[in-house]
């Protein structure tokens, strides 16, 4: 049912049902800096904090955590200026352009530290995560925005999200497995992740870029005035329930996911004994596993619908995590690689699902309520994942302080401290995912938005 509203006209510039590969390629490719960023500051900056310039694990995470609490003010905001900007290039794109020099310059002063008092180096660390969390949201609000103008084909945002769940998996493979690869080529310590950070903060600024580039003839929704109060399209948006199901199982599922993230590093290095740069083969694994799921994914979803798809995800998911529990330092190489190449195969099903669901939500929206708040909904959409990746490293931190564990420890390390930390990586993000499963119980827009529906066709 549409609410009343004075509203004033939508202008759509022809949004195509076929996208085509070159503009899913140049939107999808932005995720590729993205990522980099968010993962190579999950994977490697409390590891980098506490056991490479000495901060006590608590407080290193309550540092990411702290930063992360800022976008609490800024994601909402940066969707309200994206909405409201108009320019010759967009209400997006010019973002894009802005956040590629904020990203990438936050990156390397983050994992350049240099040798100050435990005061100076608390205020250096904590204005570098700031500028951190501001170059991502700029980018990222805008960037999820973009899906839900440039078509309103159910499929076809399934196949530009693909897109994105490829690139995403290669900024993954870039900031859990390229990063500490990196650090130990370039000699381990305070100058192995300087120099990593350079190279890493390269390629978060060149795609950031392309994406800015290769989406120039995309289409979009220009600005339009209203004369609802913020309030009004607040109390809207809250009652589209699928959309609020949907946000409360991202953060419960990326809150599971940042915590095994946070966890993975001490796990490989401390109780598998393994060495850091090991992980880049688990990286390129997980890569294989979701590049070559996605087709499977895709057809899954056109089959049988997002929200079943994402369930046959989690209950694939369950099983791989838990495998961590009987995983030990005499686990053979193949064990160990099958183990990541079955994490990338149900992390792209999950990730897909999930971020194709979300231009659906803003439809659905557009539907209830004649507006078009694109940036709106995705800075709640992002803040979930935000918050998420900022409880993984307090939660997990704060566990690890519990046991005694001592910053800078090489290991292996105490029996209490490995049980913990092997929770951390495949218990707690089991539950969450199971949770995140049950929420989207209440998520109901396949049926009405899948053609071939009897909702659909009517």
């Amino acid at each position: 049912m549409t609410m009343p509203h004075r509203a004033a006209e939508l202008h759509i510039h022809a949004p195509p049902s076929n996208l085509g590969w070159g503009l899913r390629f140049g939107w999808g490719i932005g995720s590729l800096g993205g990522t980099t960023l968010i993962n190579g500051v999950t994977f490697l900056a409390l590891f980098y904090l506490s056991n490479v310039i000495g901060m006590e694990p608590a407080l290193a995470g309550s540092l990411l955590f702290g930063a992360k609490l800022f976008d609490i003010a800024t994601d909402p905001l940066m969707g309200i200026i994206s909405d409201r900007t108009d320019t010759r290039w967009g209400r997006r794109r010019p973002w894009l352009l802005m956040a590629a020099l904020i990203s990438s310059a936050a990156f390397v002063m983050l994992f350049s530290a240099p040798d100050l008092s435990r005061t100076g180096l608390i205020i250096y660390a904590t204005l570098a995560l700031l500028l951190y969390a501001t170059g991502y949201t700029m980018f990222n609000i805008p960037y999820l925005a973009m899906p839900a103008e440039m078509t309103r084909d159910y499929h076809e945002r399934s196949r530009l999200m693909s897109v994105r769940v490829v690139f995403a998996s290669l900024g993954i493979l870039a900031g859990g497995s390229l990063g500490p690869f990196l650090v130990t080529e370039f000699g381990d310590g305070r100058v192995g992740y300087m120099q990593m950070s350079w190279v890493l903060g390269a390629i978060i600024g060149v795609s950031m870029v392309a994406a800015f580039i290769g989406t120039r003839r995309a289409a979009q929704t220009t600005r339009s005035p209203t004369s609802l109060s913020p309030g009004t399209q607040w109390r809207l948006a809250l009652g589209n329930r699928p959309f609020v199901a949907l946000i409360l199982s991202k953060l419960l599922h990326m809150t599971g996911v940042s915590i095994s993230i946070s966890s993975l590093l001490f796990l490989v290095v401390l109780v598998l004994e393994r060495p850091t740069a090991s992980l880049g083969l688990f990286g390129l694994a997980s890569t294989a596993g979701t590049l070559l799921s996605m087709p499977a994914w895709l057809a899954v979803s056109r089959r049988l619908g997002k929200r079943n798809c994402y369930w046959i995800a989690v209950a694939v998911y369950l099983p791989v995590l838990l495998s961590w529990l009987v995983a030990s330092p005499t686990e053979a190489d193949t064990i160990f690689i099958l183990r990541g190449f079955f994490l990338g195969i149900v992390t792209g099903g999950l990730t897909l699902t999930a971020q194709a669901m979300l231009p659906d939500t803003i439809e659905h929206d557009a539907a209830r309520s004649g507006l078009r708040r694109e940036a709106t909904f995705t800075s709640v959409y992002s803040l979930m994942e935000k918050t998420a990746f900022a409880l993984g490293p307090l939660i997990f931190g704060a566990l690890l302080q519990l046991t005694g564990f001592t910053a800078g420890s090489t290991g292996p390390v105490d029996s209490a401290t490995a049980r913990m930390i092997v929770f951390s990586a495949a218990v707690l993000p089991a539950l969450a995912s199971l949770g995140s499963a049950a929420l989207l119980s209440f998520y109901d827009l396949d049926r009405f938005l899948m053609p071939g529906s009897p909702q659909a066709d009517a």
